[in-house]
């Protein structure tokens, strides 16, 4: 059973590990990212060698002020004279360690530990440092399960930057510590530097606070706990006088009531499945503060993301929308080109008949004057749409097409406006650089080059586009209603026209031998009638397509600004928020990981405080 539970912790502290290592990894290029992985790679060298720790004693450390009474609560707790106590200030002059005579620490060492725990770290990082570090063993019941630590003084006067000062000893010692003892007395319990160096250890620890010197000082236990809540679960707050309790137990063997609680809570309440559980507790306590550690780094840059990222949006839809406004005022202009273009889709659907050899005729000479149009296109955007729907609709030149896709951007490009580009690029630079984002990307000479690409893709779209207004346009005036409404209306005329000459050849010149047949003046002038009537039909015909092409393109027009290729414009800045964007919810994945297992893990006792994130 103890073992299954060795390993169960184990895997899902190594899980844990696992991830935030990755997540660490995976960091984009952000300040907050840089600090994230500061954090991580510091939890992870202080908790890599948590399974060697598991079969090691619960380790316990004092911690208080000078005073306070830590040395004189370990001899209580061990019913012998183990360190020195007195009135001398300070009585702990380095760390002591106590363990049971069974055991030996020297297999606990590692290479060296700063304040933080993680300088010089090796793959035994997070092991006790036992250099500067009194041992003292003894066989004593207690110590089976506990090994106890008498920790320096934090309200010493020494310089914390020297080694070998009591705080730098203090600050090796209480990284590595499963339970923190916190002593306080009616005179001490409101030192900023116990506070602060407590506050410094406890995310990794659970906490045990005892007011010492019962005896003497009134119970300030409720005081106390006003001055903690805000950052700590308290527990049960012990109120005991180490003194008389040790006097009593050499006397007769007896511990005063809240002594005995307190001593049976060290020793019964902390047996080895116990243990384990508070080693579990505050692996995952050290891990929730971490993430939110994190968390906080990315909520401070956060804002200034979301308004990069809205900037982006913003810069995007306004050079889309100035782009597709003139787009729309140069293809409306020169629509006599796809005029051109859908008469001949319309001619080629419609078959043979005289009507759709008028369209023939007219698309032939269509193309003529449209080539003639090329000459006189007023931009060389209009060049470029004209060029690409060309290589579209031509299968067999599509390797040519290919070839000069570049260029054809390079001339979208060219209809850029260079001063809203560089002050977009200039803008977004500002932006990023509240946000604390590489700025290399927003340099207006790569905004350019995007600016190519993105109008390449442009003017592919379009093209398609307007391949899709002809296919539609074309389909509509194809309908079978239409054609025979222009069919009979030529046919009509034609007849008519051909009934003159007929009767005048096979009737009246038959029966009136004095009637003469017409000349060619009435053919000239039937043809010329002819040609009206053909310019009429095909005039009506023409504005109906002229019509519904210009209203297509206007309404096209209106969702060109929101063109999948625009998204190639900041491309590049886009996705770096992306990947912040991602790496931000990876680390809410953990966190809330951390939390379903912390809220299916086994309490533990109610006595034991910890420390509020």
């Amino acid at each position: 059973m103890m073992e299954s539970l060795q390993l169960t912790q184990w895997y899902r502290q190594e899980t844990i590990s696992d991830r935030l290592r990755r997540w660490s990894e995976s960091a984009p290029k952000w300040e907050a990212a840089d600090n994230c992985s500061a954090i991580v790679k510091r939890f992870l060298q202080r908790t890599n060698s948590l399974e060697r720790r598991l079969g090691m004693p619960l380790i316990v450390a004092m911690l208080g002020g000078t005073g306070t009474g830590k040395s004189s609560l370990i001899n209580a707790l061990l019913g012998e004279r183990v360190v020195l106590d007195g009135k001398t200030r300070p009585t702990t002059i380095e760390p002591v360690l106590i363990v049971h005579s069974s055991i030996e620490p020297a297999s606990w060492r590692h290479s060296g530990i700063d304040e933080a725990g993680l300088n010089k770290c090796n793959d035994n990082c997070g092991i006790l440092d036992l250099s500067g570090i009194k041992i003292e063993r003894r066989d004593n019941p207690m110590l089976e399960m506990l090994a106890i630590i008498d920790c320096p003084d934090p309200d010493t006067t020494e310089n914390a930057e020297l080694r070998e000062s009591n705080l730098a000893r203090l600050r090796s010692v209480l990284p590595i510590c499963d339970l923190l003892i916190v002593t306080a007395t009616q005179q001490k319990y409101r030192s900023r530097r116990v506070l602060d160096e407590l506050s410094t250890a406890a995310s990794g620890a659970r906490l045990i606070f005892v007011q010492t010197h019962a005896d003497n000082d009134r119970d300030i236990r409720d005081d106390w706990r006003n001055v903690l809540e805000s950052d700590y679960d308290t527990g049960r707050i012990f109120f005991i006088d180490s003194a008389s309790a040790f006097k009593l137990q050499q006397e007769n063997g007896r511990l005063p009531k809240e002594f005995e609680e307190f001593r049976q809570l060290l020793t019964v309440g902390l047996n080895e499945e116990a243990a384990l559980r508070i080693r579990r507790a505050n692996y995952f306590s050290l891990a929730e503060s971490v993430v939110s550690d994190c968390c906080d780094e990315i909520a401070n840059q956060w804002n200034a993301v979301n308004r990069l990222r809205e900037r982006i949006s913003e810069e995007r839809r306004r050079l889309g929308e100035r782009l597709a406004e003139r787009m729309r005022e140069e293809l409306i202009r020169d629509r006599r080109l796809w005029e051109s273009r859908l008469v001949g889709r319309v001619a080629s659907q419609w078959g043979y008949s005289p009507f759709s050899l008028v369209l023939r005729i007219y698309q032939g000479l269509g193309w003529f004057f449209s080539g003639a149009l090329l000459f006189r296109a007023r931009s060389p955007i209009q060049l470029a749409i004209w060029g690409t729907y060309t290589g579209i609709r031509s299968i067999n030149n599509w390797s040519k097409k290919r070839k000069s896709k570049k260029p054809v951007g390079n001339i979208v490009w060219n209809q850029w406006d260079e001063h809203r580009l560089r002050e977009a690029a200039l803008i977004l630079a500002g932006f990023a650089n509240d946000a604390c984002v590489p700025t290399e990307h927003y340099d207006p000479n790569y905004v350019k080059a995007e600016a190519r690409e993105a109008g390449n893709a442009y003017i592919v779209d379009i093209s398609r586009e307007l391949e899709g207004i002809c296919d539609r346009l074309a389909r509509k005036n194809n309908k079978w209603h239409r054609r025979l409404f222009y069919e009979i209306l030529l046919a009509g005329m034609f007849l008519f026209i051909l009934m003159r000459p007929a009767k005048n050849f096979f009737y009246d010149t038959l029966a009136d031998p004095q009637v003469k047949m017409l000349g060619m003046d009435f053919y000239f002038v039937s043809c010329f009638w002819m040609f009206v009537w053909c310019s009429i039909l095909l005039g009506l015909f023409m504005f109906r397509i002229r019509s519904g092409l210009e209203k297509e393109i206007k309404e096209a027009s209106n969702s060109w600004q929101r063109l999948d290729a625009l998204e190639l414009f900041f491309a590049t800045i886009e996705n770096e928020t992306n990947q912040i964007i991602n790496y931000k919810n990876e680390l809410d994945t953990i966190r809330q990981r951390i939390t379903t297992i912390n809220q299916q893990a086994d309490k533990l006792d109610k006595r034991i405080g910890r420390k509020k994130l």
